[in-house]
């Protein structure tokens, strides 16, 4: 199987100037989210979303709305044929050391598990440096989308591209 791990919050979604997706009306999908995955699908990689969420162990959303949110994001993907096959959630703050929560690499190991991935040939793809921190503990290949609210810098990412119809271009030319 074919996948590509993906940040949601800043990578598919737009991040909020909060940094915190907890309401309907912060789904707010990126101009070329939907290109991007249907682009990925179509060349037969499936989309699994790794996301950490400190807004729970900040008590601004619980787990349960978490979910009801992230079935909503998903909804608005289906409608447009887009399937994500499963999504990994840490609920740690970003005070917590914990091997789930990204630069962590819980999550992607955990995918590569349930879903026989060779994380060697998978491309974590993200917004932040804990997003390619994590693929790069995972021995993953790492891509930064320059889409963050600050300009960050990886340079230790396989691939640095400027949104995300442009990495998952860079996925299938390099796969």
């Amino acid at each position: 199987m074919k996948a590509i791990l993906f940040d949601r919050d800043g990578t598919l979604l737009v991040e909020p100037s909060n940094e915190r997706v907890d309401s309907e009306s912060k789904l707010v999908l990126f101009d070329d989210t939907i290109e991007a995955l249907k682009l990925a699908q179509d060349n037969e990689f499936s989309a699994i979303v790794v996301t950490n969420q400190a807004g729970i162990a900040e008590g601004l959303i619980d787990e349960d709305r978490f979910w009801e949110l992230e079935s909503k994001f998903e909804a608005l993907l289906s409608n447009e044929g887009i399937t994500i096959l499963k999504t990994y959630m840490s609920p740690h703050g970003s005070n917590e050391v914990n091997e789930w929560r990204k630069p962590g690499p819980g999550m992607l190991l955990q995918a590569a598990k349930d879903y026989n991935l060779d994380l060697s040939k998978t491309y974590m793809v993200g917004d932040r440096p804990s997003d390619i921190e994590a693929g790069i503990r995972a021995n993953a290949k790492t891509i930064l989308v320059k889409t963050a609210l600050i300009d960050v810098q990886a340079p230790n990412a396989t691939y640095t591209a400027p949104n995300l119809l442009n990495a998952v271009k860079y996925i299938i030319e390099n796969s």
